[in-house]
This record gives C-alpha cells, sequence and structure tokens, in this order.
C-alpha cells in the first residue's frame, strides 16, 4: 500500500458497521493521501448472522459497531501506524449510546462498556445508509451484484476532501434510546412516622394484639432468660394498648402545650400517655374515667376504636357510642368523629339506607289525548272471589286511561286462554282498543306474545282493525298502574260492603259485578255544586255512549257535513261534553308533590333491592349495569346484575350503599320484559 514512502501526506483508518434483521457486518479502510492524490484499500472485513433470538435493529447495530472495534483493534496492531481513526455507522440510537454518559441496561451497558474501551466515542460519526458500504455484507449479494458494485474500493466520497464528508445533523428517536436505560426504584422512608402496624389491619383488637407480640419480641430478645411464652397475657395487652396509645398522641400532638388540647387542662402520666383532668375528678370512680385518654379525632386507629366500640354494643347509635368511650377516652371532636366512623358501617347502612325519590312524571299523551272510551285501557286482575260450590272466580277490570270508566269481566281461571276470552268479550261489548297497558303478570305476558305471532300485515287487508299495542309496566312497580289500582280499590271496597261473607253463585255475583260497573262508572269526575242551577258532574257513563263500535274513523267528519240538524245537535252535545271533560277534569289535574328528590344512581353504584315479602336482611345486592331515561331525561328505571342474572327495576325499589364497582360488566343475562318508551314516565 506504499505507507512507508516519504510522498505521502496522511493516513486515516476508516472503519463502517451497519446491521439488518438477518446479519450484521463491518469493514475497514484504508484511505491515503500521497502527492495530492488519494488512494483507498480495504483492509478487512467481518459479518455474522443475526442471533437465532429476535433482537431488534438497534441492538444488531450496536453488535455491528463491537466487532467493528474489535476488527479496528486487530488492524491497528498488525499495521503499527499511527493512522487516524473514523467509525461510521447509520444508526442515530447507537451513537446516542456511545456518546452519552448515562447508565443503559445490561445488553447495552456490557457492549457500550466494550466499545468505549477499544475506541474514543468522539470518533464515532453518522453516514446515511444509501452511503454506507457495510451496508452490503449486511443484506447480502450476488456476485454479479458485488463485481459491478466494485464494492472492494470503498464509497465514492471517502475520495473528497474531509469538510466533503457525510456531516449533516441527525435526530434520533428519543423513545427508542430510552427504552435501554436503566430503570431505578427509589425508596423514600420516614423513620420518623414509619409505624406501619397502625394500619395493617382493620380491627383494633387485632392491631392490639400485633403490637402485644412485638413488645413480647422485644422482651425476649433483651433478656431471653426471662422469655415469655404461651398465649398473651392480660397485662401484655393492656401494655401494648398503652403503647398505641403514645404513638398515636405523639403523632398528632406536639405534647401538653399543642394548641389542639392545652385549653383541656392535660397532663401526662407515668406511661408517658396524655390524659385531661375533668370536672369530677375528685370523684371515686375508674382513673380512666376521672382522666380520660385525648385521642384526636381524625386518626384512622382512632376510626377503628370507634367501630369497635360500635360492634360491641351491638351497632347503637351516635350518643350510645360517645357513652362507651367516654368510660377510658376523650375523643376530640368526639360527635362529628363517632357520625364519620359509622357511616362507614356496612351492616347499619344496610338497615337504614333510604330508597330512591324521583319527581313525578307529567302523564302520558296515551291519557290525556282526545280520543274515544277505552281506546286507550289498563288490566288487571282482582280477587280471588269463592263460589258456593267452592270453586275459585276472578275479576278482569279494563279501565279507561282517559275518561276513567271501567268494565268488568267475570274468569274463572288466570289462565292465558281465560284472558284472551274476557278479552274478546270486552271487544265485542265496548270496542277494539288500541292501546292496552298492563303488568307482567304471566297471563297478560302471554296473550301479548300469542297477538304478536300474527300476520298483521293479512289481517289488516281484510279489516280496518290495527294490531293493539301492548305496554307492560317494570316489575316490582304497581304504581306505575295507579290509574286500574285505585279503581280495584274502589271496587274491592263495593264488593265487601255488599257481600260480606256471603258466598254466591256464578249468575249472581255475574249481577252484583255488573251493578259494582254501574255505580263506579256513574262517579263524579268533577265537583259537585249544590246549586241546581249548575251543570251536573261529569261522569265515565257520560262518555260510554260515544265509542265507535265499527272501527270508521270518518264518522265524525260525516257528522258535521251532515245536513240533518238533529245530528248536527248531537255533534254539538258530544263536543261540549269532551270540552267539558277538558276543562273541568283535565285542567284541574295537578302535580302530586312527594318531597324533594333524594339520592341519584350512576353506573357501578352497589345497591339493595327492596320488596314487599322479604325482610331488610334478605334483601339481594345488586350492581347497576344501564340507566334507562325517560321522555324527560329523568332515571325512573335501571337494570341490574345480581348473583342470578339482570333485572328491571324502579328507582324506588332500590336503596343505594354508597359503594361503586367500577368493573361494571354484563354477565349473567336472564330474559327480562323490556318496558317501552311511554311506559318509563
Amino acid at each position: 500500500m506504499g505507507t512507508g514512502t516519504e510522498e505521502v501526506e496522511h493516513l486515516s483508518l476508516h472503519i463502517f458497521c451497519d446491521a439488518s434483521k438477518v446479519a450484521f457486518s463491518a469493514v475497514v479502510f484504508f484511505r491515503v493521501v500521497r502527492n495530492s492524490t488519494v488512494t483507498v484499500h480495504i483492509v478487512a472485513a467481518k459479518s455474522r448472522v443475526a442471533p437465532v433470538r429476535k433482537l431488534t435493529i438497534p441492538r444488531l447495530e450496536l453488535l455491528a459497531a463491537v466487532i467493528g472495534a474489535r476488527l479496528y483493534e486487530n488492524v491497528r496492531k498488525n499495521l503499527q501506524s499511527d493512522a487516524e481513526s473514523y467509525f461510521w455507522t447509520d444508526s442515530s440510537t447507537v451513537l446516542s449510546w456511545i456518546q452519552r454518559q448515562e447508565e443503559w441496561g445490561t445488553f447495552v451497558c456490557n457492549r457500550v462498556s466494550e466499545v468505549r474501551s477499544l475506541t474514543s466515542s468522539n470518533s464515532w460519526r453518522h453516514v446515511p445508509g444509501d452511503l454506507n458500504p457495510a451496508d452490503l455484507p449486511s443484506r447480502g449479494c450476488s456476485p454479479k451484484q458485488l463485481v459491478e458494485s466494485k464494492w472492494w474500493e470503498g464509497p465514492r466520497w471517502l475520495y473528497y476532501e474531509p469538510n466533503l464528508w457525510p456531516n449533516q445533523q441527525i435526530e434520533c428517536d428519543e423513545a427508542e434510546v430510552a427504552q435501554e436505560r436503566r430503570k431505578k426504584l427509589i425508596a423514600l422512608v420516614n423513620n420518623d412516622n414509619d409505624f406501619w402496624h397502625l394500619s395493617y389491619f382493620s380491627s383494633f383488637l387485632r392491631i392490639v394484639r400485633m403490637m402485644s407480640w412485638i413488645l413480647r419480641f422485644i422482651h425476649n430478645s433483651r433478656k431471653p432468660v426471662q422469655r415469655a411464652t404461651g398465649d398473651l397475657t392480660v397485662e401484655e395487652i393492656e401494655r401494648g394498648e398503652k403503647r398505641i396509645f403514645e404513638i398515636i398522641q405523639s403523632q398528632s400532638f406536639s405534647g401538653v402545650d399543642d394548641v389542639k388540647i392545652k385549653h383541656l387542662d392535660p397532663f401526662v402520666d407515668e406511661h408517658k400517655i396524655i390524659r385531661l383532668r375533668t370536672r369530677i375528678s375528685n370523684r371515686e370512680d375508674s382513673v380512666d374515667f376521672r382522666f380520660p385518654i385525648v385521642l384526636p379525632c381524625r386518626h384512622p386507629v382512632t376510626e377503628k376504636l370507634i367501630l369497635k366500640e360500635h360492634f360491641d354494643s351491638s351497632h347503637v347509635g351516635i350518643q350510645g357510642v360517645m357513652s362507651k368511650l367516654r368510660e377510658k377516652y376523650w375523643v376530640l371532636g368526639g360527635r362529628r368523629a363517632i357520625r364519620s366512623a359509622l357511616s362507614k358501617c356496612f351492616i347499619c347502612k344496610r338497615f337504614n339506607s333510604k330508597s330512591i325519590r324521583v319527581n313525578v312524571p307529567p302523564l302520558s299523551l296515551d291519557r290525556v289525548h282526545d280520543a274515544s272510551v277505552f281506546e286507550v285501557i289498563g288490566i288487571d286482575m282482582a280477587g280471588p272471589l269463592y263460589l258456593k260450590d267452592g270453586l275459585k272466580i276472578w275479576i278482569c277490570i279494563f279501565t279507561c286511561a282517559i275518561y276513567r270508566a271501567v268494565h268488568l269481566e267475570l274468569v274463572t281461571s288466570m289462565s292465558t286462554h281465560s284472558f284472551i276470552q274476557a278479552l274478546r268479550r270486552f271487544v265485542a261489548r265496548r270496542g277494539r282498543p288500541k292501546t292496552i297497558f298492563s303488568d307482567n303478570g304471566t297471563n297478560f305476558v302471554g296473550a301479548e306474545n300469542l297477538l304478536s305471532q300474527l300476520n298483521w300485515q293479512e289481517v289488516m287487508k281484510f279489516s280496518v282493525n290495527e294490531r293493539i299495542v301492548w305496554r307492560f309496566n317494570p316489575p316490582s312497580a304497581p304504581w306505575w298502574g295507579g290509574f286500574w289500582e285505585r279503581l280495584i280499590g274502589i271496587l274491592k271496597q263495593l264488593l265487601r260492603k255488599v257481600l260480606g261473607r256471603t258466598s254466591l253463585n256464578y249468575e249472581d255475583l255475574l249481577t252484583v259485578v255488573c251493578d259494582a260497573e254501574t255505580v263506579i262508572n256513574s262517579r263524579p269526575l268533577t265537583y259537585v255544586s249544590s246549586d241546581p242551577h249548575e251543570l251536573i258532574a261529569l261522569t265515565p257513563a257520560m262518555f260510554l255512549v260515544d265509542h265507535h263500535e265499527h272501527g270508521l274513523p270518518d264518522y265524525d267528519v260525516v257528522d258535521r257535513s251532515s245536513v240533518c240538524r238533529k245530528l248536527r245537535y248531537k255533534q254539538k252535545l258530544r263536543d261540549d261534553l269532551r270540552r267539558r271533560f277538558r276543562n273541568e277534569y283535565l285542567g284541574q289535574l295537578r302535580m302530586f308533590y312527594e318531597g324533594k328528590p333524594r339520592g341519584s344512581l350512576k353506573l357501578g353504584d352497589v345497591v339493595l333491592i327492596g320488596n314487599d315479602q322479604d325482610k331488610r336482611m334478605d334483601w339481594p345486592l345488586a350492581r347497576v349495569v344501564d340507566l334507562i331515561p325517560s321522555k324527560d331525561k329523568q332515571i325512573r328505571l335501571v337494570r341490574l346484575v345480581t348473583s342470578k342474572g339482570q333485572l328491571l327495576r324502579p328507582v324506588q325499589r332500590l336503596y343505594p350503599l354508597e359503594c361503586v364497582d367500577s368493573a361494571v360488566q354484563g354477565d349473567g343475562v336472564e330474559d327480562v320484559i323490556e318496558p317501552s318508551e311511554d311506559a318509563i314516565e
């Protein structure tokens, strides 16, 4: 290579490193400047297959830098030349690892240390990947490509002046660099307040026993000859309790001159516990009662002590717990501290929680729009009644949701078939309803399921009837059907006074029921005036003659267009009657105020599901998984998940426990009846 001639002006070694997913390599070129002419010679090259264990590209680039540094060391020793050295890599991440003085992970740290021991970190430079000659051996090529590239002659830019070599500003991926930083864990220990054992247990007695065992261990370690064995004695438990109070007071008070207690005349007893002098210090009583131990109100151990006395006193209230504590302790802000501690008692919360209360919504459109009588109805069952022959019989009540009229039918069973027969008799006499409200009785649900199986498109081709819209109230919410429950109460009062203890046959009972239906439909809906010149009060019976028996929607238009004076007069009476109903009945309805809304629910809340059959201790727990808003955006119905599946319940049946479960998930689904949007009002 002619490096020893006198015409040589400059010598330099250039080590190039590169890596790919399959291999990594390094190559050394010798650059000689002689008589202003630059020649480049390949000195050594080395490549290795990437490890079987998958490594990231930056780590493979670092391995290429390692074999480049080793290759440079061998060349330097064999040439015995003081040529200047340049190290080139196209990985900005590897440059950051080599040049930054930081602590790296084990893999990077070991290899960076080797590179720094063989080379100078300042001699490493960045070269773009397309100008890096080590790229070819790292990726591999065919013999033809190798000959055409003239790879052994080195890169073209190496023949230029040094100021023309690659020297652009590089930007490294800081996230990639930081990924290999050594992880550090800094632990700060405050020895002054390192009383972990005070919060290790949730029970005050367990904390006392643990402290007693700790004191026994200290005693046995200091005096191995007088070792204590067996169960804890009363003296040891009392010593542990006093030690706990001493720690609490040292954490909460600065001494007897502390601003929180100095006005209470405190003093320190022989056990280094702060006590108070009281007005009854001269009484012949126990020392603890005359000189109680002062305790802070917000210390966690104080809260556990309050709960212990609360449990031992059969969950007595605030005043009872305060009296029990006063036997030995003086808790600052005692009533407030006791109230705060008792609010966390789950058993008391289960028995004292109050149900949710929401605003009463306005009546739905189905109950206040102008319609025919029995166009919108509510259905329910009353009974059973006993006939003379001992058979049971029920009364099916059909209530007009608008004009408050009733129609009564007798059924011999609570089956779906018997109910459908009663519904057919009702339609034959009163006309076909458009909307039916009911609760979730099995007979009602069965009838709706049977009706839903019909092909109503085919039926409508031969009839003017439309499909009946059936709307169910949510389970366990009888007040949602209050407009028929109220009339059932009136019917029961009439039958109770008329029948007494009498048992009738079927025909006699049917007659009595028809008489009761007439009485209920004759009740006044508006104010009954004593003035003989005033209009008579409105009754449901006035509207029973104004129903469409054959379902002709254009009946009113025909009446109005008729020239018959008698028909026009009859139509005017109908309009006047409906106008009076609007002004005197609907206009006088007012919102029933039950008090301000109480409580609210959100997803994940843990609640009790109340009912009228079981005792409160047997009410199941549930978690709220869905809130169903009504038309006025108020939440009156929620979906719950229990141990047995999912349920729909009105919020008035729920008793929140102020517990939240963040893992809201819907598992254990069972079939539930979805209420309609109009029913959620």
